[in-house]
């Protein structure tokens, strides 16, 4: 991440070497908070110590510079005096600055597409469209949405609809494939309790604000989706203290190191692969020669073991000939015991991920899972996400081959559920590998009749069938109508 120049393009980085530098798209209507964020990143430029984020106006026009300012003196004289903020007119760049103390350790530029808040009212326009098209090339989405107030105006889920439908439109696709952060902003003005709430847990917070089927539009069409809540002000009087920025854009960084981890990964790969292309390209000609050794090995073995024969047989003092078979045996029985220890070494063979897969394969669904429960991976690693892919397989298929049975097994189910459980809080909020995962622990705990937080079941299906195939969004319906049928019966 150091050294991130513009878009696209490459500068010599502090620590030497060439990094791209990373775009990240600023979007939100009027009054979201987009001028309290710029004047937080630049009160943040004043301090000398600590881990923050900052503008860099070194190279800006003066009108950006004065939005700047202005925005930070409103930040820090807010409560006490109103002061007016002057907004560009038109969309612009500045670049933004990572600190520990006075060291910059990161950047990346901060494009503010709508600095005044007028096309993300009206975002179908044609110039609102030309506009929003800079979401091709960004390699990252800011969108902020005013936190509502208790007994204030809600927040228009339509208005956020229309914003999102505006965004895939001009990117030409169905779901953004870069980093989305969606901010909940102002949470200064929320009681207390409110507020700590959303800073522990803003994705449940953003879905009770927007409600399920909102919510689950935004999952949808970005698979790298991730909630925060922000105060840019913070609260303390007379001084901008921003809670929760460095966090924000700290997340964009580890998700573009990941990527770049990720594409260094797959280099190799493909030059790995290379490398066994050509080597069996040269196969037919290795293997003449490895041939032509292992027959000149072979006979040389066979005559070394033939004199010693031969002096064993003639070594007795007498002249009579000793019996093979009583030397023979030792070696025998030393044969029989490295086959059984071959054998148990191959029975206590350490579960793999393709060992897993090879279970899942031959229908045991149960043992892939089996294998999966016991390996030690990072949630950060390359290999989790094989994993827990073939885990929601597995899951999926065992549950359904455990619930045809005369007799399921409650413990498998729960197992099931478990491992889940466990796979769902790992993944990416919207990913693919959600639905299976959800479908299978609903189908666990219906089928199952297992002591399963209602609104969990109802959320597993509403993922199945937002995020799952034909198929997986067919065994939801039936699942739901099931549930929908035991709730009916009951007393």
């Amino acid at each position: 991440m150091r050294g991130l120049t513009r878009s696209g393009s490459r500068r010599a980085a502090p620590g030497g070497g060439d990094e791209r530098r990373r775009t990240i798209l600023l979007w939100g209507a009027a009054d979201s908070g987009k001028s309290g964020l710029i004047g937080a990143l630049r009160s943040e430029g004043s301090k000398t110590v600590g881990d923050r984020w900052t503008v860099d106006l070194a190279d800006a026009s003066p009108d950006v510079i004065a939005y700047a300012d202005s925005a930070s003196l409103a930040l820090r004289l807010r409560e006490v005096k109103e002061t007016p903020i002057r907004r560009p007119e038109r969309a612009f760049t500045i670049p933004v600055r990572r600190y520990a103390g006075r060291t910059m350790t990161a950047g990346a530029d901060l494009t503010v597409l709508d600095p005044c808040g007028e096309l993300a009212s009206e975002p179908t326009t044609p110039a609102a469209r030309r506009a929003i098209a800079a979401a091709r090339t960004a390699d990252g989405i800011l969108w902020l949405l005013e936190a509502p107030v208790p007994g204030g105006r809600p927040l228009d889920r339509f208005a956020v609809l229309r914003q999102l439908v505006a965004i895939l439109d001009a990117a030409s696709a169905t779901e953004i494939a870069v980093p989305v952060a969606v901010v909940l902003t102002k949470v200064d003005r929320l009681p207390s309790a409110d507020m700590k709430r959303l800073f522990d847990a803003p994705e449940q917070g953003l879905r009770s604000i927007l409600g399920d089927a909102a919510f689950g539009w935004l999952l949808a069409a970005f698979p790298r989706l991730r909630c925060f809540a922000v105060t840019a002000a913070g609260t303390v009087r007379n001084v901008a203290r921003p809670v929760g920025l460095t966090t924000l854009v700290d997340w964009f960084a580890d998700e573009w190191r990941r990527e770049e981890q990720a594409a260094d990964t797959a280099r190799t790969r493909a030059r790995r692969s290379e490398r066994v292309a050509r080597v069996r390209r040269r196969a037919p000609l290795a293997a003449t020669l490895a041939a032509t050794a292992a027959l000149v090995a072979f006979a040389g073995v066979a005559a070394a073991r033939l004199l010693s024969q031969r002096s064993a047989t003639w070594s007795s003092s007498s002249g009579s000939v000793a019996p093979l078979a009583t030397a023979s045996r030792p070696a025998q029985l030393d044969s029989g015991r490295t086959d059984s220890a071959s054998a148990r070494s191959d029975s206590v063979r350490a579960p793999t991920i393709a060992s897993a897969a090879s279970a899942l394969e031959r229908g045991d669904a149960i043992a892939a899972m089996r294998d999966l429960n016991a390996l030690q991976l990072s949630d950060s690693s390359a290999q989790r996400y094989a994993a827990d892919s073939i885990l929601a397989a597995a899951a999926l298929r065992g549950a359904y081959d455990v619930l045809a049975l005369p007799n399921p097994s409650i413990e498998v189910l729960e197992s099931i559920v478990a491992a889940s459980t466990r796979a769902i809080a790992r993944a990416h909020p919207g990913t693919p590998v959600l639905a299976p995962l959800s479908l299978a622990r609903a189908a666990a705990c219906i089928g199952g009749r297992l002591s399963c937080p209602a609104d969990q079941v109802r959320e597993d299906l509403a993922w199945a069938l937002l995020l799952g195939g034909p198929a997986e969004q067919d065994q939801a319906r039936r699942l739901r109508a099931a549930l929908v049928g035991d709730s009916a019966s009951l007393p």
